[in-house]
């Protein structure tokens, strides 16, 4: 092995979803950037769905099958076809349209196991023979943990406790405290019992890393005093020489301002475009031109139309950043309903893209969001805290006509965005980080 790959410690990385060449998925654009300058040999995965049939991001990878369950057999039987429960659901669901009693009972029964977390009790992971041997052949120094259901919480701890290796643990969400905990079920016996498991592994997975990495400071302040441990914080990253040579001028004529968006857009998101759409219209009224472009994740042929709102394919990540740069404003919405205390401590994947653009950012969200308070607090967006359109038009028409506030939150996006955001040092960060976990004496 070369002096280079000796410097990079073997990591196996256990997430449920794969880690693909080249994706849309959050968790991937987060663990790509992470492990950047990595040697593709020093990295492995093992994970369950996601596969895009590309090369794969890591070296080598080992997906989970019927012998890494309990009653594998049966797991495997229910789910057919389907990569996973959450597709399978999808799938019986769509052809619940047939309406037989058969097709909608199978759809209920699949849809309780999914949301309800059962299924993850009933067929818990056991540790192969054959995966076994395959993390025998790999070797790894260290083991990344992300979490996010109980199987790829129960993984780590399994391989740590058989082959005497540390975890890091590191997770973008607060997972541990919303997984299951499905208000439609609150109290029930059974989310009871799913919801112990979640805080039990949850918390058993911290207490055994010897890298925990917190998502941002509002995590790690939470964390601290949940957990009793300490967590590093490192965000998304990107660098300024990727934004610098993109155009910077409006897409649209001088008449008219161009308003941009981009991000996944669900039930908690999509309502929040019929406001930009009236705030638009409301701007009209005043003698303001303005249009949004939307350039969602997930985009479907389904979604609604507007007066002053249009739709576009999202572009692969390395040409986001022209669309960025070409827009007069960008809108950040995240959710005003009731489940924006579930994401109190997360910040929106887009953020740092819009503060490295060097245009102004609006963000359109509930106060106890993660991204509003980072908004308000650190002072690079425009935080409309409250769902009102009027309120909308009205922060929209002062970044046009304001330039002496436009450019305040400018140097606040780019100190914040240096700050917190920089690649090569969230790299370097982190690199440090496993190299003393794997190097450095027990604890």
């Amino acid at each position: 092995m070369s002096e280079i790959a000796n410097s990079y410690p073997k990591v196996l990385v256990v997430a449920s979803g794969r880690i693909n060449a080249s994706d849309t998925a959050n968790g991937g654009l987060l663990l790509r950037n992470l492990f950047a300058m990595w040697p593709k040999g020093n990295l492995a995965q093992i994970y369950s769905s996601g596969d895009n049939g590309d090369e794969g991001f890591f070296g080598d990878y080992y997906r989970l099958g019927s012998r890494d369950r309990r009653f594998g057999w049966l797991y495997f039987l229910i789910k057919g076809g389907a990569r996973n429960l959450d597709e399978l659901r999808t799938t019986v669901v769509a052809g619940e349209k047939k309406r037989s009693f058969k097709t909608r009972l199978k759809a209920a029964l699949i849809a309780r196991l999914g949301e309800s977390g059962l299924y993850e009790l009933l067929f818990r992971p056991v540790l192969s023979r054959q995966l076994h041997a395959w993390i025998d052949n790999f070797k790894p120094d260290i083991i990344f943990a992300h979490g996010y259901t109980l199987t790829a919480t129960w993984i780590p701890l399994q391989i740590s406790a058989s082959v005497d290796r540390p975890i890091c643990f590191y997770t973008t969400d607060d997972w541990p405290e919303y997984l299951y905990a499905d208000a439609r079920s609150r109290n029930s016996v059974i989310q009871r019992m799913v919801r112990r498991a979640v805080r039990n592994s949850s918390g058993e997975l911290v207490r055994r890393a010897r890298v925990c990495i917190a998502f941002n400071r509002f995590m790690q302040e939470e964390y601290r005093q949940r957990y009793g441990k300490d967590f590093t914080v490192l965000m998304h990253g990107d660098s300024f020489l990727r934004f610098a040579g993109q155009r910077s001028e409006s897409q649209g004529a001088k008449t008219e301002h161009l308003i941009v968006s981009t991000g996944i857009f669900n039930e908690n998101r999509m309502p929040l475009l019929t406001d930009l759409d009236e705030a638009c219209a409301i701007l009209m009224s005043r003698g303001v031109s303005a249009r949004a472009v939307v350039y969602p994740v997930n985009l479907r042929s389904d979604y609604p139309t507007f007066r002053h709102v249009s739709f576009e394919a999202c572009p692969a990540h390395n040409d986001l950043a022209a669309i960025l740069r070409g827009a007069d404003i960008l809108f950040l919405p995240e959710r005003f309903d009731d489940t924006a205390h579930d994401i109190r401590l997360s910040v929106s994947s887009k953020a740092h893209l819009f503060m490295f653009s060097g245009r102004p950012t609006i963000v359109y969200s509930d106060p106890r969001t993660g991204i509003a308070r980072y908004g308000t607090e650190d002072k690079w967006a425009a935080v409309v805290d409250k769902r009102d359109p009027q309120l909308l038009a009205d922060s929209i028409e002062r970044l046009i006509k304001d330039a002496v506030y436009c450019e305040g939150l400018l140097e606040a996006s780019e100190r914040t965005a240096r700050k917190n955001h920089d690649l090569s040092s969230i790299q370097s960060t982190f690199l440090d980080l496993v190299q003393k976990a794997v190097h450095g004496p027990r604890i």
